[in-house]
């Protein structure tokens, strides 16, 4: 959208939104980007205030907290500069209770209005954007409740209006607010608690020290409050008590170190808790790791190396004992190695969700990840007192494993068979870190009673009765040999971004003053996440034994400072003082002074809130339909290859058609006996060597046949379109980004030459025909049907009687299902279509007639063609009713084996339709009750 709206000529476009749209309102536009601001002023004209239009922007500089995903304050402020006299404040909080609004309005009024050192007024105000314009009246406001402080908020909101916002005055600046209160308030055995509970340590100290001792104070402080039977909500007007429960209590952090520390020690003190943050994909979690090597031996029960690979996973958890028995034993191991053969059975037989499922039951997972023991402390070897068991985190282990398999179980719906559900599962955690859809993000443990741990960024727009922000002075500068790339500045009077990658002093000065100025921001979104009680951690934090400190470039440092640097000496003696006075006169703010050598108690949870065992439910028993299956072409034809390699020998085909069949997703070519590097994009080819046809050179396999079948999808969503430049860039991108940019120019060349190419028996190309349908579904009931009587009549119909391996026996009972590749409309007749990769020799008369029917027998897919056509005719004859007629209508199925296509055959195969085998196939499935009637 943004080269169409700045392009030349765009002006009819321009034209056309905003008559269509002409009001428009934009939700928190602090965090806009500068093409988003590009295109919204392009559009509305923001600086001219045209009458004709309405753009409203909301946000809240204050917490423009996601530059790591492109926000950029700097845009913001320019939109506020262009809308100068156009501002309007909110000025009430409606979240919180009125002391908590007070006391954190103490503590940024004071920053907006502290006196600055001369050479820092460019950094002064609560955000270091500059001196406040209206710092007489917040500083009227310091020390008054917030339910007195309206008149005063309006007198701020008057000033800030009217302030100019070119560089002399803030732009970014803290107004007090008043607040609408609560009907509740907290309180404990010992009385009310106050709002704000500041916890300082005197003596500076190194990072991991602080880290470990405010994650144990913090932890104790919940499991105190926790085992308070009076800790909880009064609420005077309805005569109501609720106790203070887990899942009230939040704790924020900002990386997942802090978060480790702080549930480790709540975990001691039996208290559970939940991590969520901004890539809290449940692909990342161990369970996602664990379970792509549980599925990798169950698809493949008779390969020892990856049998014992899951058996060793913590998972299943086997002691270590068993594995240097299983190790050591092999008729152990073969018990085991049949434990999961049957399981690949049920995974064949029920789905990937039933196997998973079982595989719990089978080797008890819910009940000994539930019962698993605390790890020992070094307090607790200290005792002769028995450990009580402790909320492990069992239960976040079953919920990512339930989750995992629910999602495995919809994506098996759109592949076909293990191996393509395994590669799909491998994406899927390798791209965990960039994972944005919301069916990933980690659940919560059932029903369970949490304490939730969570980064500052998530929390941004969530609200909870009591946070905990044990590392509020914690931060990571920007400093030069510290995987400092590059910095990136904006500068702030033109709003030119630059970026420096070889950085100066001063200018990772520049972006270090950036970072500080966001963690500022950070800390307020932080401190308003509440609706009671906040409780800060603060300590100063040393650098070395060097006497210095770097408590002025933290955000807490520079809230309860003003930038003055203080050695360790001074933190110890003048620090807590300083605090004592700036909060002396607001009874909202409790300060307490510790010690870094005080000891830390360990308060176990009193009440349980473990969920019940699987052990402490009621029996279950029901009858079950055991040969209930969904079955597919693949899963009928997946015991061939021994009968295959057979019939190759017997007929002189070439090797490498004969090892593997064809059991990846449809439209996937099945190749044989490839060199074992052959499934890589940059393996070579043998055929190189032969012919300079790009399709002759491609690699062989099914990596390479499952990436061109990707290509051909997203093309017959194009219409085979490739005549555009922008469309052949767009495949070229694609080819880049799947790991093919290197044979791109190949790939563009022969899907070019494939789209264009008239098709032997339809006169026509693929880019020429207008009704496309890629990738149709379809489902069949098949109620005891025997994959013999399937051979028979194909046998029967299709291929003029050329030999072909027998199928495997099976019952097909339940649901047959698959996805045609691509099902079209041409000249008043329907076909199906299917795209085969498979390579039959080394150059295009390798293609001829009799090689592709061969091709079609050895690797059953006349098979396949049966019952894709059998699907495509009845949902003919389901949409077209009375009307439709077979013999005119259905025009057949049409193998298009690419690397043929230059062939005397053009590469396709065609099967007509035959109507005594479709009538035939309707017989033993069933013909549907909508087409019976």
């Amino acid at each position: 959208l943004d080269p169409a709206v700045n392009g030349a000529g765009a002006l009819r476009l321009r034209q056309h939104i905003v008559e269509r749209y002409p009001a428009a309102l934009i939700d928190e536009f602090q965090d806009t980007s500068p093409v988003q601001l590009r295109i919204f002023d392009r559009l509305y004209r923001i600086a001219d205030n045209d009458p004709s239009t309405v753009l409203l922007l909301i946000g809240d500089p204050k917490q423009s907290i996601y530059r790591f995903r492109g926000a950029d304050i700097h845009s913001y402020l320019d939109a506020r500069r262009k809308t100068e006299g156009r501002h309007h404040l909110l000025t009430t909080n409606h979240r919180s209770t009125a002391p908590l609004v007070a006391a954190v309005n103490r503590l940024f009024s004071r920053a907006e209005t502290r006196e600055y050192p001369a050479a820092a007024s460019s950094t002064q105000g609560a955000f270091m954007y500059g001196p406040s314009p209206f710092s007489d009246v917040v500083g009227a406001v310091v020390g008054a409740a917030s339910a007195a402080i309206s008149s005063q908020t309006a007198a701020a909101r008057s000033a800030a209006e009217a302030a100019p916002t070119n560089g002399v005055a803030t732009p970014v600046p803290f107004i007090p607010v008043q607040a609408r209160g609560r009907a509740d308030h907290l309180r404990t055995a010992t009385g009310m608690v106050s709002a704000l509970q500041l916890l300082l340590e005197s003596e500076a100290s190194d990072a991991a020290g602080i880290r470990d001792r405010f994650a144990q104070r913090c932890a104790e402080q919940i499991a105190t409050l926790l085992n308070d039977d009076q800790a909880g909500f009064d609420d005077p007007a309805k005569h109501t008590f609720t106790r203070l429960r887990p899942a009230d209590i939040a704790v924020l952090v900002r990386t997942g170190r802090e978060a480790q520390a702080v549930r480790r020690e709540l975990q001691r003190r039996r208290v559970a808790s939940v991590y969520l943050s901004d890539q809290d994909s449940v692909f990342a979690s161990a369970e996602a790791a664990d379970l792509l090597h549980w599925l990798r031996a169950v698809a493949q029960p008779l390969d020892t190396r990856l049998v014992r690979a899951a058996l060793a996973t913590r998972m299943l958890g086997l002691p270590i004992a068993e594995l240097r028995h299983l190790a050591s034993d092999d008729g152990a191991f073969d018990e085991r190695s049949e434990q999961i053969a049957r399981l690949h059975t049920v995974w064949q037989t029920q789905g990937v969700l039933t196997m998973l499922r079982r595989s719990l039951h089978q080797f008890e997972l819910p009940a000994r990840w539930l019962a698993e023991p605390e790890p020992a402390t070094a307090a607790d070897l200290a005792t002769d007192e028995p450990s009580e068991p402790a909320i492990q985190d069992g239960e976040r282990r079953l919920t990512n494993f339930l989750h995992l398999a629910e999602l495995l179980q919809a994506a098996s719906a759109n592949l076909d068979g293990e191996q393509a559900l395994i590669r799909w599962l491998t994406a899927q955690v390798d791209d965990a870190a960039f994972a944005r859809d919301d069916e990933q993000i980690v659940r919560l443990e059932s029903d369970a009673d949490l304490v939730q741990v969570i980064t500052v960024h998530k929390s941004k727009g969530l609200e909870y009765p009591l946070v905990f922000l044990p590392f509020a002075s914690g931060f990571r500068p920007v400093e030069k040999g510290k995987n400092l790339l590059f910095v990136d500045l904006v500068d702030e009077a033109s709003g030119e971004r630059q970026i420096h990658l070889e950085p100066t002093s001063a200018q990772i000065d520049a972006a270090d003053l950036d970072r500080q100025r966001e963690d500022l921001r950070l800390l307020y979104v932080a401190m308003t996440r509440a609706r009671h009680a906040l409780w800060v951690g603060l300590a100063v934090q040393a650098v070395g034994k060097s006497g210095k400190t770097v408590w002025h470039l933290s955000a807490a440092g520079r809230l309860l400072g003003n930038g003055r640097e203080i050695d360790a000496t001074a933190a110890c003696a003048e620090l807590p003082g300083e605090l004592e006075a700036l909060v002396a006169d607001c009874r909202a703010i409790d300060l307490q002074v510790v010690h870094a050598d005080d000891a830390i108690a360990c308060s176990r949870l009193s009440r349980s809130e473990q969920l019940p065992t699987l052990r402490d439910r009621p029996d279950y028993s029901a009858d079950f339909e055991r040969s209930w299956r969904i079955a597919s072409f693949s899963a009928m034809v997946r015991d061939l290859p021994a009968v295959v390699s057979k019939m190759a020998a017997d007929a002189h085909l070439h090797d490498d058609e004969t090892a593997v069949v064809d059991t990846i997703p449809d439209g996937v070519a099945a190749q044989a006996s490839p060199p074992p590097d052959d499934a890589s994009p940059n393996a070579p080819s043998t055929a190189d060597l032969f012919a300079d046809e790009p399709w002759h050179r491609f690699p062989r396999g099914s990596v390479p046949g499952n990436f061109l079948h990707g290509q051909l999808e997203w093309l017959a969503s194009e219409g085979f379109d490739l005549s555009s430049p922008e469309r052949q860039q767009q495949l070229l991108r694609r080819c880049d980004r799947q790991g093919w940019g290197h044979r791109g120019q190949a790939v563009l060349d022969w899907l070019g030459v494939l789209v264009r190419t008239p098709l032997p028996g339809l006169d026509t190309s693929l880019s020429a025909i207008d009704a496309l349908l890629p990738e149709m579904e379809f489902w069949f009931g098949s109620d005891g049907v025997e994959a013999e009587a399937v051979d028979a009549l194909c046998r029967s119909h299709l291929l003029n009687g050329r030999d072909r391996p027998a199928l495997p026996r099976r019952e097909l009972n339940g649901m047959l299902m698959g996805f045609a590749d691509l099902v079209f409309e041409h000249g008043g007749r329907y076909w199906v279509l299917d795209y085969k990769s498979n390579w039959l020799g080394d150059g295009d008369a390798a293609y001829s007639p009799d090689a592709l029917a061969a091709a079609m027998a050895t690797h059953r897919y006349d098979v396949q063609a049966a019952i894709y056509l059998l699907a495509l005719h009845r949902l003919l004859r389901s949409r077209l009713g009375s009307a439709y007629d077979p013999a005119r209508q259905l025009g057949g199925a049409v193998y298009l084996f690419l690397r043929g296509i230059n062939g005397p055959t053009r590469g396709c195969h065609l099967i007509g339709p035959t109507v005594e085998l479709l009538d035939g196939l309707d017989g033993l499935l069933g013909v549907p009750a909508e087409d019976a009637a």
